[in-house]
């Protein structure tokens, strides 16, 4: 195999993964948004913990 079908298959590969990681990315927002009625503060601590994710503090702290 010549580098350009290398190429061609992993970006085939990297656009078949982007809605598994985006999907990961949606789901603590979703599973805030389907508590929310139920009990709010479940739902802000949901919130809480993806911002800390996104900060790159992980689930447990810094």
């Amino acid at each position: 195999m010549d580098i350009v079908s290398i190429l061609i298959i992993a970006g085939i590969v990297i656009l078949c993964l982007l809605p598994v990681v985006f999907r990961s990315f949606r789901s603590y927002d979703k599973s805030a948004n389907d508590i929310e009625p139920q009990s709010p503060d479940v739902a802000q601590a949901i919130r809480e913990a993806r911002k800390n994710i996104d900060r790159g503090k992980g689930r447990y702290g810094p």
